[in-house]
């Protein structure tokens, strides 16, 4: 006689004297405690012997469930195969293969790895989806073949194009989109993989390598007009910063107030900030930058980062560090287009025309040594770094020709 679910709710959590077990039919059988706990099981039979297997406990899973999870543990039996070995299986969470669209991937992805394992993943989420409409995001990938991925792709250079993005936008966007469809692919959450066979390059091109270095007299004038630029004092700190080091622009929005050590004179990328997460980086601070950040520390108490979003205590975005290059070529005359990470040729070029030896110039970008070098000497070079830093202050400092 098969149990009923009113019949188990009227047994749990109370005192219980009747039979220990109870048939529900079809290999499913309940044990039940004099207190009134419930268990559902199956019993069946695997190379001839008796065997009994746990299912699940009452409330926590219903009869409903308890049924249909004894018939799919007898579809093993009836393969030879014995629940009891298929615990570790079973207990794993299958990805829902529910005919997934190009939206419902780029979740899936984001959440399962992209938020935990890429840095900025916000920005990279944007970089995937701002080039794709919202008729390509509701497609199902089951239903697409390589002309069609080719088509996706192709929309994603002219979405790119039309909505004034850079040259490698696209490109970069369609290698993302890539990564999402492969990751979805290993997981099992799509079966699809016509687009491997497809290249980026064939829809969208890279962003063009970049020569460009300011001159001397371009660094003197924007060194000279920095006060008067139209940027708050978090960018103008970081305007000095990014032309004293030479660092990459995300080591300063990214750093915390306890990276700058103004007593020692020291300021470290964690290794977490750099590119490669290879090794930290250790520049000395020159005097003329002491202030600034004295002052910078001291504008957000409690905070724990010293470029702060506007927002609160979490890394300046990206978008609003780009303008501060923009501010500079067009309120200073004499002073062509760049970008901020130009500033890192520029001192590059300048002081090793000025004589700096190449270890140097390579410690201050935080580039890795190579040959020999890399393998032995690990020393920061500070002083020799110092005695170069200040010299390029003193170039900065320069009057213009």
């Amino acid at each position: 006689m098969k149990v009923t679910a009113a019949k188990l709710k009227s047994i749990h959590g109370k005192p219980y004297d009747g039979k220990a077990e109870v048939t529900d039919g079809d290999n499913l059988s309940l044990r039940i405690s004099p207190k009134g706990k419930i268990a559902f099981q199956m019993r069946y039979r695997i190379n001839g012997k008796p065997a009994r297997f746990r299912l699940g406990a009452y409330p926590e899973m219903s009869l409903a469930e308890a049924r249909k999870k004894c018939e799919e543990q007898m579809q093993l039996v009836r393969q030879d195969l014995d629940p009891r070995n298929m615990v570790a299986l079973s207990e794993i969470e299958l990805p829902d293969e529910n005919n997934p669209t190009i939206s419902e991937c780029i979740d899936y992805w984001f959440k399962l790895y992209c938020l935990s394992k890429r840095e900025r993943p916000y920005e990279i989420l944007n970089r995937v989806s701002s080039c794709i409409n919202k008729d390509w995001m509701s497609q199902y990938i089951s239903q697409m073949n390589k002309s069609h991925f080719s088509a996706l792709f192709l929309s994603m250079s002219k979405e790119g194009v039309e909505k004034g993005r850079g040259a490698g936008y696209a490109f970069n966007s369609i290698i993302e989109l890539r990564t999402v469809l492969r990751y979805c692919l290993r997981q099992g959450f799509i079966k699809n993989s016509e687009f491997e066979a497809l290249r980026p390059g064939d829809f969208a091109r890279d962003y063009d390598s970049r020569e460009h270095f300011l001159s001397l007299d371009e660094c003197r004038r924007i060194w000279k007009n920095v006060d008067h630029l139209a940027l708050t004092d978090r960018n103008k700190v970081m305007l000095r910063c990014a032309m004293v080091f030479g660092c990459r622009i995300s080591e300063l929005y990214t750093a915390h107030k306890s990276d700058f050590d103004l007593d020692a004179k020291l300021f470290t990328v964690r290794r977490e900030n750099t590119k490669g997460k290879v090794h930290s980086i250790v520049r000395p601070i020159p005097d003329i930058l002491i202030e600034d950040l004295k002052y910078l520390k001291g504008l957000t108490p409690g905070y724990k980062h010293i470029f702060p979003n506007r927002d609160g205590d979490k890394p300046a975005s990206s978008a609003s560090v780009s303008r501060i290059a923009s501010a500079c070529y067009e309120y200073i005359d004499g002073v062509n287009e760049f970008r901020m990470h130009d500033f890192r040729r520029t001192i590059s070029t300048h002081l090793t025309d000025a004589g700096c030896p190449l270890q140097f110039t390579e410690k201050l970008l935080g580039h890795k040594m190579k040959g020999v070098l890399a393998i032995y000497n690990k020393s920061p070079m500070l002083d020799g770094l110092t005695e170069w830093v200040n010299k390029w202050v003193v170039m900065l400092e320069a009057d213009l020709q």
